[in-house]
């Protein structure tokens, strides 16, 4: 079913004509509510830098747009997590504002944003924004960095938050001038490292339950949020609940990963005998609540950065989503300043979830604060038009760190490797999901 608006379109998959129908209204009413939420929302400053909005697949928006911090209290929403919800869609929607939609790819869209405290009153700024569910073909990956393998809204994000993290650390140790709204949220430690000021919180949301463990439930047990009730409850009812789980290439769902399966390929999966597998989001968020947002590079000079809070559009189950995203490690022993993370879980209020039919779209935008123009690439190839490489590809990140350090590295598994607190850290996590009987985290090959 299609509905045309303009120059905008939107099509729904559904299992009736009827059903159709009412999505594709549904769609095209939000995002007409939406976009005129853009005019009226929180203000910013934007500086016009083109007339012309380009429509080729890598997209840019014909505008620079600066996020003014914003008071919470001034955010319309019902509590925190209605406010988070709002306050996510926004953002999302200032920086699409000039894209058309069908290249967006809008099935997912995640948000990380900061919540700064050092004057007193809760200042929120969007940090970083990802969008789309795709993952890379085996024939369209790149062996040396040079492909985005998981397009995934939550991870794009993440990566984006790396890249904003590098930016405030050019701007702590000098390198860099300041052009953002906000001030630098870093400060320095005793031993010489960085860390994020203890005013300053990181959120994060995402407009549907992460894929894997999270989401291994019936629509129907979706349950609403307690803002007020912080400690975690999970839901431990069976041998499957729990389990590393993996991405299917061409697929949209995921499969448990097993310690007994053969280790991936180059030849492999280039000749097509094996299919690529990536790990799930739910997996990597959880990660992330143990080993930090800031990755292995960013770790040599920056303490583990963690979430404050996860808030979820819709597809809500308080039981699961603590499980997946944290307390199936809860006995982890690991080594400081590491630690296993439980930020506050809630999903915005008044929201469901739909059983949608069909695969979406290929496209996923990325953005982080202190950048000039929104990325599109294409998560099925893993790279923007014209084989342009992304800036969240590892080539990329490991320009970021070469540029810092002013060292000339070309091999990032082996910068990776002579990052040792990190590197431990890592490895009492594999020890400890295989003790377990969780599975095994699958890796890609590298040349």
């Amino acid at each position: 079913m299609r509905l045309t608006m303009g120059d905008r379109t939107f099509d729904s998959v559904a299992t009736s004509k009827k059903s159709g129908q009412t999505k594709c209204g549904r769609t095209s009413i939000e995002d007409v509510t939406l976009r005129k939420f853009w005019g009226h929302s929180y203000a910013t400053a934007v500086v016009d830098v083109s007339q012309k909005a380009s429509r080729d697949p890598e997209i840019f928006v014909d505008k620079i747009i600066q996020f003014t911090p914003i008071h919470s209290s001034t955010i319309k929403g019902t509590g925190f997590f209605g406010k988070v919800g709002r306050f996510s869609y926004d953002t999302y929607n200032k920086l699409a504002a000039s894209v058309h939609l069908s290249t967006v790819g809008r099935k997912v869209i995640a948000v990380f944003f900061i919540e700064d405290l050092r004057s007193g009153i809760p200042l929120w700024s969007p940090v970083s924004l990802g969008s789309g569910n795709r993952t890379v073909n085996g024939e369209n990956i790149n062996f040396e960095g040079k492909s985005v393998n998981d397009s995934h809204a939550e991870i794009t994000a993440r990566r984006g938050l790396r890249r904003f993290l590098w930016k405030q650390l050019r701007i702590v140790t000098g390198k860099e001038t300041n052009s953002m709204l906000f001030d630098v949220v870093l400060e320095e430690t005793p031993d010489g490292k960085y860390k994020l000021n203890h005013k300053v919180r990181v959120h994060l949301f995402i407009s549907t339950a992460p894929c894997g463990d999270s989401a291994i439930f019936p629509i129907a047990e979706a349950t609403e949020s307690n803002e007020h009730a912080v400690a975690h409850n999970p839901t431990m009812e069976n041998e499957k609940q729990g389990l590393l789980r993996s991405k299917m290439e061409s697929g949209q769902g995921t499969n448990p990963t097993s310690v007994s399966e053969d280790p991936l390929t180059i030849d492999g999966i280039m000749m097509g005998h094996q299919r690529l597998k990536t790990m799930s989001c739910s997996d990597k968020v959880s990660r992330w609540n143990i080993l930090g947002l800031q990755g292995c590079l960013l770790s040599e000079f920056l303490e583990p950065v963690y979430l404050s809070s996860l808030t979820l559009g819709c597809l809500y189950h308080h039981g699961h989503l603590s499980r997946a995203v944290c307390c199936r490690y809860n006995d982890i022993p690991l080594p400081p300043p590491y630690k296993l993370n439980h930020p506050l879980l809630g999903c915005v209020p008044g929201q469901e979830a739909d059983r949608e039919l069909g695969k979406t779209n290929e496209t996923s935008m990325n953005w982080c604060a202190g950048d000039e123009k929104v990325e599109a690439l294409d998560g099925c190839r893993g790279r923007c038009a014209k084989g342009v490489i992304s800036r969240l590809a590892r080539v990329s990140i490991l320009k970021e760190y070469a540029e810092f350090t002013g060292s000339e590295c070309k091999d990032y598994n082996k910068v990776k490797e002579g990052i040792a607190g990190y590197c431990e850290a890592k490895d009492v996590y594999n020890k400890f999901v295989k003790e377990k009987n969780y599975g095994v985290w699958i890796k890609k090959p590298a040349c």
